[in-house]
């Protein structure tokens, strides 16, 4: 057993923080070269995942343990709303506008305007949908993509929704109900892995709600961290268990499409036994604040920046020493002048290293 109580503090802030920082290292090969061919894991994997995919993975993951954690302790719909609104939104607006408004005319054609529409803008960022513009970074090896790691947060957000719901109709059957909503929706992703294109991608729902090809991949990973919760959270882990965990990952990796499944289990359970990890609580970057958010919201378009104004390409290891200190100055400065102060004063004493529970954020 790793930790001996289920209310003790994961190092989830710091994991978070360095997911990041691999987000950055990993989109410098397909932002500074253009297709994924050269990312390590990519390679490594076969083609089944990149490190980038990977961390996105592991924030859903947390997001679930969090976030169901939050909603147990707290199940006040209100409140809950309040907070989920505060911790995305704020943040979300100033990135968004910084995209619209700096980002958007650097990056577009000299001869040309990224044209902005006022209410396209404004119900793309009510959605939480990234703003798109055909006239940016045209010449640069991923072109046209102003922000494309924005992707990932209207599911997130709907998650935290759908935690709600399930907690308010299902309280009674929650634990069981998540479980059998888990193993559905990985033989999902198993039929989708095997027979690709078969899922709709277009019309009002998946423009409200997002492709069904996308959340087939996320769901299970937030609904793992919220099963992890459910069933004991930190008892759970024994390093018996995460030896094995390790080497069933390590042997889908070779395996086509076996990361499907092994990702969301034995993955989800490798990431907390390393939350948990005495060492690495130790460490504790969440002390000084929560800086991966406003990290992940903004490397995207500093990369691409950084590639438009070295000629359109640039070798990838270059450009992730580059982009990561300015990424995460950014990041910090978010933090500090935007995030933190939309959050609850539980969420704000325990970034600053305060011994207690962050009970209600």
């Amino acid at each position: 057993m790793l930790a001996d109580n289920q209310s003790r503090v994961g190092s989830f802030d710091t994991l978070r923080l360095v997911f990041a920082v691999l987000v950055i290292f990993s989109h410098s090969f397909v932002l500074g070269l253009g297709p994924n061919a050269s990312e390590p894991l990519y390679q490594l994997t076969r083609g089944q995942v990149t490190l980038g995919s990977l961390s996105v993975w592991a924030f859903f993951c947390i997001s679930g343990f969090l976030i169901t954690q939050s909603w147990s302790r707290s199940p006040s719909p209100l409140k809950f709303i309040h907070r989920r609104v505060a911790r995305i939104y704020p943040g979300y607006i100033v990135a968004a506008l910084f995209g619209a408004l700096i980002v958007a005319p650097l990056a577009a054609d000299p001869m040309s305007s990224p044209a902005i529409s006022p209410l396209d803008f404004l119900m793309r960022t009510i959605l939480l949908k990234e703003f798109r513009s055909q006239h940016v970074f045209s010449h640069n090896a991923f072109p046209y993509a102003l922000n494309g790691s924005l992707w990932s947060v209207p599911y997130e957000f709907w998650c935290y929704i759908g935690v709600m719901l399930l907690g308010i109709v299902w309280a009674r059957i929650l634990r069981w109900l998540v479980v059998a909503v888990f193993l559905a929706l990985m033989g999902w992703n198993l039929l989708f892995q095997s027979m690709p294109g078969w899922l709709p991608t277009r019309g009002p729902v998946v423009g409200i709600f997002g492709e069904p090809k996308d959340w087939v991949i996320v769901l299970p990973f937030f609904i793992a961290g919220g099963m992890f919760y459910l069933l004991g959270g930190a008892v759970l882990l024994k390093r018996s268990l995460l030896v094995v965990a390790a080497i069933l990952l390590i042997a889908a990796s070779v395996i086509p499409h076996a990361l499907a499944v092994a990702l969301p289990t034995c993955g989800t359970y490798l990431l907390m036994g390393l939350a948990y990890f005495p060492r690495l609580r130790h460490l504790n970057l969440g002390r000084f604040g929560d800086f991966s958010y406003g990290t992940y919201l903004y490397a995207f378009p500093i990369q691409q920046l950084i590639v438009k104004f070295s000629g359109g390409s640039m070798a990838p290891l270059k450009l992730f020493l580059l982009a990561t200190p300015a990424t995460v100055l950014i990041g910090v400065l978010s933090w500090f002048l935007v995030e933190k102060h939309f959050l609850a004063r539980s969420s704000q004493l325990r970034h600053e290293g305060k011994e207690i529970l962050a009970a209600r954020s």
